[in-house]
């Protein structure tokens, strides 16, 4: 599941959190409940291996349609 990046227009808070990339609800902030948040675009993160990309719990790329080379778990 994708992270996003998120900052809270109120407190100034930056954090992420873990979502569906179909879900567009605005999260709370972290710190103060405020729904006053921003997504920071450009930062999506994936976990695990993905087609044609490269992970951080994965330390290859992923050249192929299918990342069965991959030792992700």
């Amino acid at each position: 599941m994708p992270s996003y990046d998120y900052k809270c227009n109120d407190c100034e808070n930056v954090f992420t959190i873990e979502k569906s990339m179909t879900d567009d609800s605005n999260p709370l902030c972290t710190e103060c409940n405020s729904v006053n948040v921003a997504r920071i675009w450009g930062n999506v993160q994936f976990k695990g291996c993905g087609k044609g990309g490269s992970t951080s719990s994965c330390k290859t790329s992923c050249s192929k349609s299918s990342c069965s080379g991959c030792s992700c778990s």
